[in-house]
């Protein structure tokens, strides 16, 4: 039987993971500028910057929201700080929906954007854990609240559209989220047995939420850290994790979870050495992605793992052409979207930000986009939490 000190190191195992992801991307720049700055053209890609938590308690912390368009033009919004917050973009509009400790913040294309309260007060997130929903276009994001005054580990949801926005709190620790088209995914552990996975499958009606729990897989999950968001294919969601063995080995691992019968399958990607520095930890959540039957997951070192998913079997790695993971004076995050990967990132020789798209079949290093100034935007003492996205370069 695993004891409450487990469970409790199993929680420390996971705050150090988003510890030392914060670090790897965390920036230290001079005093901002204005944020008058308008886009010429419409907006590339985006970026979140925030103090962490505990800045946020003694001081209410700082934020940075940067739109980014195809010159390497920026159009920062400055606001109060949010913890692994969660951006999302309304389908078919220039919408941005941007959360708030206890506000919702709805951004039009032009630079305006529309204010609401929320009931539901959260105070950090997870790990890029947001999505969108097109059959109901409905957004979500989902904030880690922490341990309720019965031990229960409290989770809150918030979702809606352009006007209307709603939240709830689900007695949950979710390790990693996905959807589909009609239904968000989470999977979720019990942070006091430190025994077993669970998929809770939510719908969102409108105001309303309906969840169902099923027990998943019964592993140990004391060393288990979730890699990557879980994404989907008409019959199954796929997910990235580590776990640690008894020498000390960290072993990659794709699981396959059926949404029909809500049971999973795991498959080998890679074992490890010992890993001191944690180097291998994914870049973002978003370094996940499916093109034509091959699921590809980039992991911290750059390396693309193929997995086909039509033989159930990994096919030869490539690496991110001339990349080197570097130490935590340089901020980086990577996201999937289409055929490409794209690295966000500080290049010190450079002395400049760039947003770099590379091949995921192979490697290749196909642009680059430089975005002189952006370090003039931040203040000191801010952490790189999101990165996506909007369209290809």
């Amino acid at each position: 039987m695993k004891t409450s000190n487990q469970a409790m190191l199993r929680i420390l195992i996971y705050t150090v993971f988003l510890v030392i992801s914060s670090l790897l991307i965390s920036c230290s720049q001079s005093s901002p500028q204005d944020n008058n700055t308008k886009l010429n053209n419409p907006p590339v890609a985006l970026v979140y910057y925030s103090t962490s938590l505990s800045q946020e308690i003694i001081g209410g912390g700082n934020s940075y929201f940067l739109s980014i368009d195809k010159d390497g033009s920026i159009q920062t919004r400055n606001g109060d700080g949010l913890e692994w917050n969660a951006p999302v973009q309304l389908q078919d509009s220039d919408r941005i929906v941007i959360q708030a400790r206890e506000k919702v913040h709805v951004q039009q294309g032009k630079g305006t954007e529309d204010t609401y309260s929320s009931r539901c007060k959260v105070s950090a997130g997870y790990r890029q854990m947001s999505g969108y929903l097109t059959s109901s276009k409905l957004y979500y994001a989902l904030f880690n609240k922490g341990i309720d005054t019965h031990d229960n580990y409290i989770s809150t949801i918030r979702w809606g559209d352009a006007q209307h926005h709603n939240c709830a709190d689900i007695p949950e620790f979710v390790e990693a989220q996905g959807s589909d088209e009609n239904h968000i995914y989470a999977l979720t552990s019990d942070h006091a047995s430190l025994q077993g996975l669970n998929l809770v499958v939510m719908e969102l009606e409108g105001s309303k939420l309906q969840q169902t729990k099923y027990p998943l897989l019964d592993i140990y999950t004391g060393s288990l850290i979730v890699q990557s968001k879980m994404i989907s294919t008409p019959n199954n969601m796929y997910v990235v994790f580590s776990t640690r063995d008894e020498h000390n080995r960290i072993h990659l691992q794709l699981m396959e979870i059926d949404t029909s019968t809500h049971t999973a399958i795991t498959y080998s990607l890679h074992t490890y050495g010992e890993e001191p520095d944690n180097a291998y930890f994914s870049l973002s959540a978003n370094s996940i992605g499916i093109v034509d039957k091959m699921l590809y997951y980039v992991d911290g070192y750059g390396t693309i793992f193929s997995f086909s998913l039509d033989t159930k079997a990994s096919v030869k790695s490539n690496t991110l052409a001339k990349f080197h993971r570097t130490s935590n004076l340089n901020d980086a995050m990577g996201y999937v979207y289409g055929t490409f990967y794209y690295l966000f990132r500080y290049d010190e020789s450079d002395q400049i930000h760039k947003i770099e798209q590379y091949q995921l079949s192979d490697g290749k290093l196909l642009k680059k986009l430089l975005i002189p100034n952006l370090a003039s935007k931040l203040s000191s003492g801010v952490y790189l939490y999101d990165f996506q996205m909007l369209t290809n370069l």
